[in-house]
């Protein structure tokens, strides 16, 4: 209930108008505790639709999203808690999305440690069109069913997935895909795409060494949600092979269709885009930074926050600024970004030189000397202690209040520290989560130090 409550995406509201706010009081939280548990256990509980409503992905398009409501969002929290641990030691090993303790950079570490410490030169680059919305659902209740004996859990996630979607006050039934918006989404596409994982792995992964030696074609898969990729090390005809083995197994086993244009196969040489990164094969070593579009992204977004927040409040521009860099940095510093961190620093840097002489002297040309010395200060007049360390200047506005300047932030204050491969341990097992506990304090411990080194 708490976990449910403290979320973020619990301030908005469902189909019955009730966020996070509705239940602040201890006699809430119970009474909406006690009516779950009394319509479960008098087999009357019967999930709301959820409500869709749409955000805008880019500046042309929009993304769809589903809101469920409260009460339905605690069900599905309880169903997780009991699910995940069963599944989570059934999983593949690489398999990394919405899984405890792994990410992205997971993914992208075991990738990279395929290409340059085992050779394989060759990779199918998935991508299966609307995975999420095109779940079976019988196929779905039939992998369900392998596992989990209680007809009644069956039926709470039969009940969801039926729950339909309520847009613009019409009532739209969902005869495929899973809840969207909903908590227990993520881990029932676990649950239906774990079996591509298997048909990868059974070719050659799963098999003994003798077996392995006898295979027709050494390849691994690595799973990030519906991104996937697939490593051979082989021929471009094995590899066209394997493309047209997983969108037949897909299309006929799991009833999910490959998108053609986006299903790529690549040579590692030539570089591809995995998880956000650029992943390439160069002669000394393997290489991760940052995609094109990925810098594109940021660089529009420093153009859209100097343009709408610079000409009426300078204070809030920076803390656009800032929260928008420091989510690109805080993503990115795990590969090898140094040198780009410098470039947008110098981008950024001249841009909003530009920009604010623009407004607040109503021309560029104003002359860059007097500006500098009137808008950027010295990192030792940061309002945040964690950047005063640091040497130089930067553009920033003075706080009567506070006698310090708000800051802009520099990409280079943050150092590139790189994620090793993932320990494959249990967190569902005392032993193996306090090792992954541990590693993951210790990360954070390190990384703070690098981000703020302590004076001596």
């Amino acid at each position: 209930m708490e976990k449910v409550l403290s979320n973020k995406g619990a301030r908005t509201p469902g189909i019955d108008d009730k966020t996070s706010r509705s239940y602040q009081k201890e006699d809430e939280k119970a009474s909406l505790i006690n009516q779950i548990l009394a319509e479960i256990k008098g087999r009357c509980y019967k999930p709301q639709p959820v409500r869709r409503i749409y955000i805008p992905k880019n500046p042309t398009e929009k993304r769809a999203i589903g809101i469920p409501t409260i009460k339905d969002r605690v069900v599905q929290e309880a169903l997780r808690l009991i699910l995940e641990p069963i599944y989570e030691a059934k999983f593949h090993h690489h398999s990394y999305g919405f899984r405890p303790f792994r990410s992205t950079h997971h993914a992208v570490a075991r990738v990279q440690s395929l290409i340059s410490l085992h050779g394989y030169n060759w990779v199918v680059e998935g991508d299966i069109r609307k995975c999420f919305d095109r779940i079976d659902h019988d196929k779905l209740m039939s992998l369900l069913r392998r596992d989990i004996l209680d007809k009644r859990i069956l039926k709470l996630i039969r009940m969801m997935l039926k729950a339909g979607v309520l847009e613009e006050l019409e009532l739209l039934r969902t005869e495929l895909g899973t809840p969207p918006g909903g908590i227990l989404s993520p881990l029932l596409a676990n649950i239906y795409l774990h079996e591509l994982d298997q048909f990868i792995s059974s070719r050659y992964e799963d098999l003994d060494q003798y077996r392995r030696n006898k295979a027709p074609l050494k390849l691994f898969i690595c799973r990030y949600a519906d991104d996937w990729c697939i490593l051979i090390k082989g021929t471009q005809e094995q590899a066209d092979l394997v493309k047209q083995e997983v969108t037949e197994f897909l299309l006929e086993t799991l009833k999910l269709e490959l998108s053609e244009e986006k299903t790529l196969i690549t040579p590692v040489e030539k570089g591809f885009d995995f998880l956000g990164f650029n992943i390439r094969k160069y002669p000394d070593a393997v290489h991760v930074k940052p995609t094109l579009k990925a810098l594109r992204k940021l660089r529009d977004k420093v153009r859209e926050i100097t343009q709408t927040f610079f000409a009426t409040d300078l204070d809030l521009g920076i803390m656009k600024l800032n929260y928008a860099l420091r989510g690109f940095a805080e993503y990115y510093r795990r590969v090898y970004s140094k040198r780009i961190f410098r470039k947008l620093d110098f981008f950024i840097w001249w841009h909003v030189l530009r920009r604010a002489k623009r407004f607040i002297y109503g021309s560029s040309r104003y002359s860059t000397a007097k500006f500098l010395k009137q808008h950027y200060y010295p990192y030792n007049q940061d309002v945040f202690k964690m950047n005063r360390h640091h040497k130089g200047i930067n553009f920033g506005t003075w706080s009567e209040e506070k006698q310090k300047a708000w800051m802009l932030q520099a990409l280079r204050f943050y150092p590139i520290q790189y994620i090793k491969g993932h320990p494959q341990l249990n967190p569902y097992l005392t032993t193996e989560r306090a090792k992954l506990e541990a590693d993951r304090n210790l990360n954070r411990l390190l990384s703070n130090l690098a981000k703020y080194p302590l004076k001596v």
